[in-house]
């Protein structure tokens, strides 16, 4: 028997009395499916799972991405990216030193987007280092009716690059960082996702847009797009925190959530010498919410 306990009223539940290096049955999968769905955030304690290990428990969650940073990924897996504030001894970065630091959901800047992410905690910092969580169902519900049905069949345009967002920084503790969202910005493409999001399971509408990954509105100049975009990420950026949920990790912590109806970012507070490290596995989405792409130059 597991324990599910919520954590908050908004979103996110515990759960205890499991072990992950186990084999997983198809009831006890059967039973996280379920909770994901319904707390879209989970909270599994007291896990040590070595990158093979959280591998094959990701696995039952679907096919795993390949990071596209795959010089930060461990020795034992290229499915298992670092994420690490540690410097190697040469000044280049252990893992990727900025991951998550604005609000997003995981992916939304490549067609098919991803579906869970799952953080096991490595190593944490004397302070600092929680993760935020934002209710996108609960977002989308709190909009005026005038402004869901504007946004209804609109699509916002993704970008991976820092470059290309003016409401984003380049972080100056991550060696390379210019040169690498410099090079985004030639090579990747823009991505077109529809601002409201129909969840392929639950049916729930959620909006589906982010202040790190969405630039603008098909369709609309910036003078237009932006009015409506800043009205969209208030609520996810709103210091109230009415749908979120903030998670401050315990030793040994292991966090999934939903992709397709939560924002998250790391909220930070911490630094050298102290240490950050998570090792991420993200599931691959199982189909595109929108085909089209825009030009690299958009």
């Amino acid at each position: 028997m597991i324990n599910v306990t919520p954590v908050s009223d908004v979103m996110g539940a515990e759960i205890t009395e499991i072990n992950l290096a186990n084999p997983i049955s198809l009831d006890l999968k059967v039973v996280l499916q379920k909770a994901l769905l319904k707390y879209q955030v989970l909270v599994i304690r007291k896990q040590n799972l070595t990158p093979d290990l959280q591998v094959k428990f990701s696995s039952i969650w679907g096919k795993l991405e390949t990071p596209s940073n795959i010089e930060y990924t461990t020795k034992e897996s290229s499915k298992v990216m670092i994420l690490s504030n540690e410097i190697n001894p040469d000044g280049s970065a252990v893992g990727v030193v900025d991951g998550g630091d604005f609000w997003h959901s995981d992916s939304s800047h490549i067609e098919i987007p991803s579906m869970v992410t799952i953080l096991q905690s490595i190593k944490n910092p004397e302070k600092g280092g929680d993760t935020e969580f934002c209710n996108m169902v609960e977002v989308y519900n709190s909009l005026p009716e005038t402004l869901k049905i504007k946004i209804e069949n609109l699509y916002g345009i993704h970008h991976v690059s820092k470059v290309k967002n003016k409401r984003v920084t380049i972080s100056p503790d991550r060696p390379g960082a210019k040169d690498f969202y410099e090079s985004q910005a030639k090579t990747r493409p823009s991505v077109l996702q529809p601002l409201v999001l129909k969840h392929p399971e639950t049916g729930q509408k959620s909006l589906y847009c982010s202040p790190r990954f969405t630039i603008g509105i098909k369709g609309m100049t910036e003078d237009e797009a932006d009015p409506i975009l800043e009205r969209l990420f208030a609520p996810i950026t709103d210091r109230n925190r009415p749908y979120h949920y903030r998670h401050k990790y315990k030793n040994n912590d292991l966090v999934l959530w939903d992709n397709r109806c939560v924002c998250h970012r790391a909220v930070g507070g911490y630094g050298l010498p102290d240490i950050r490290r998570m090792h991420r596995t993200v599931i691959a989405g199982t189909g595109a919410y929108n085909l089209q792409q825009t030009s690299p130059t958009q």
